[in-house]
């Protein structure tokens, strides 16, 4: 059995806090600002309309250029397939031509659940829900608000990035090298707070080498030195969090800074961009996150604009790794102490307390089951080969001694398989490669209760967990009995 980690090219993953609310939020404050401000009054939801315009002028101003913020990144050609589920519009460089949900099923593409790659007239495409349901957004330091349009814009291009850069959408050789090793966006549970503490200085000290650089040297000294600190005391979290590191955090280097760049006045403006990304997109943090993970982002984002600014060829090396952008900025800085801001270990220490607590509520039961003698566990295989994965929000990744593999929290998906399909909703599940096949894996109960097993069948009735499915017996796993859905 290894840690799996899921290179499905979809959105849901990477912003299920964002998107379901699920989470705590992070206090880093990047996960959910990128967007153009409102000028006036409380933001609204746009209208399908507000964001085909307003999307179009973001694509128009940015996509062509998308190659100067990273090499391969030239979305001129590339088709932005936006729907509501009832109305739909295909808006390239050029331009927008209208569209219709209809003419879409018709040529194979789907409205998705959120974000996912197409093809459109021989081209490649991102398609996009705009009916995401609100989004929440915090207002900014001068007081604005910053808004829907442009947040969406920021992760569309986030993840069309991650579609046809890191080659997510194109097949499995050409993805990234660095991306084909092994890694895990999960979180050690219960949680620990003083890797939570480390990862938020290194973010401190670069955010501030980019905001002053006349501080930069002692800046990135210290940044150095949680780095080093991070990876002498938790060795296994930066082994397994490496890949994502560079995934999500050049990911979100793309999509932000093509964020500053639909948002400067000139869009070309470097002056006009540094501070847009400043005042929107760059806060400090205050205090930690409840998943290693979500800190791959605004990490991957401040080192990638230090590393512009020093002139480091680092975006061909990350292609290849196994460096990660943290690494390349602060490679051959002597590591130098500076002291934490007041109060922030505090925080951390209260944040990590309450989450625990709240993640307690989902997981342990979860586990219970898992331990519990009286059950087996379900083996759901990915879907058939040919067909694609039904959209899945979580929120949260863990590694739990106790327990092998990774454990989802509030996990949320329809599981295809041939002979039916299971939907679950908000269920704490668990993932793990058996035999070399990637495993959802679930602890029931085959002798009654919501889950009787009669025969070959196995039939789910609870709030939580339904559907009907043919099963066979599937080998052993950590001391119990398995059933493999067919």
């Amino acid at each position: 059995m290894t840690g799996r980690r899921d290179r499905l090219p979809v959105l849901v993953l990477l912003v299920a806090g964002l998107v379901t609310g699920g989470g705590q939020p992070s206090q880093w404050g990047l996960a959910d600002q990128a967007g153009r401000e409102a000028r006036t009054g409380t933001a609204a939801e746009p209208t399908f309309a507000d964001y085909v315009a307003g999307l179009k002028a973001d694509v128009a101003r940015v996509w062509p250029r998308a190659g100067t913020l990273f090499p391969g990144a030239d979305f001129s050609t590339l088709v932005l397939l936006v729907s509501d589920g009832r109305q739909a519009a295909a808006i390239t460089a050029e331009g927008v031509t209208p569209t219709s949900v209809a003419e879409m099923e018709r040529r194979g593409v789907a409205v998705p659940e959120l974000i996912a790659p197409a093809e459109w007239d021989g081209r490649h495409a991102v398609a996009v829900n705009t009916a995401l349901g609100r989004l929440h957004f915090e207002p900014g330091p001068d007081g604005q608000r910053v808004g829907p349009v442009l947040t969406v814009f920021d992760r569309i291009t986030h993840e069309a990035f991650r579609f046809y850069v890191q080659g997510f959408a194109l097949g499995p050789d050409m993805v990234w090298p660095s991306l084909r090793a092994e890694g895990r966006r999960a979180t050690e549970y219960p949680l620990r707070a003083a890797p939570r503490l480390y990862r938020a200085m290194i973010y401190n000290e670069l955010r501030e080498a980019y905001r002053a650089p006349d501080t930069r040297p002692a800046r990135l000294a210290a940044a150095a030195y949680w780095a080093e600190r991070w990876a002498r005391e938790f060795p296994a979290e930066r082994r397994g969090i490496a890949v994502v590191d560079i995934d999500a955090g050049t990911a979100e280097y793309v999509g932000k800074s093509a964020v500053a760049m639909a948002a400067a006045t000139p869009p070309g403006g470097r002056r006009e961009q540094r501070a847009f990304l400043l005042n929107e997109l760059l806060k400090p943090a205050t205090g930690g996150t409840d998943s290693v993970d979500l800190e791959s982002y605004p990490i991957g984002l401040a080192a990638g604009l230090v590393a512009d600014d020093l002139g480091l060829d680092w975006k061909a090396a990350v292609v290849n790794g196994p460096a990660t952008p943290l690494d390349l900025v602060v490679r051959g800085v002597t590591p130098s102490a500076r002291p934490e801001p007041a109060g922030l270990r505090r925080t951390i220490d209260e944040q990590v307390a309450q989450a625990n607590t709240e993640i307690a509520l989902d997981l342990d039961p979860a586990i219970a089951a898992f331990q519990d003698p009286r059950t087996a566990l379900l083996l759901i295989p990915p879907p058939p080969v040919g067909t694609q994965p039904e959209p899945r929000s979580l929120s949260g990744e863990y590694i739990v001694e106790r327990v092998p593999g990774t454990v989802y929290r509030r996990f949320t998906q329809k599981l295809r398989v041939n002979s039916g399909v299971l939907e679950a909703k908000e269920l704490s599940v668990f993932a793990d490669q058996v035999g070399g096949v990637d495993y959802t894996i679930i602890p029931f109960d085959p002798t009654g209760g919501d889950s009787p097993l009669s025969g070959d069948r196995v039939r789910f009735t609870s709030t939580d967990l339904t559907g009907d499915l043919r099963v066979r017996a599937g080998p052993m796993l950590a001391g119990k009995k398995t059933f493999v859905a067919q």
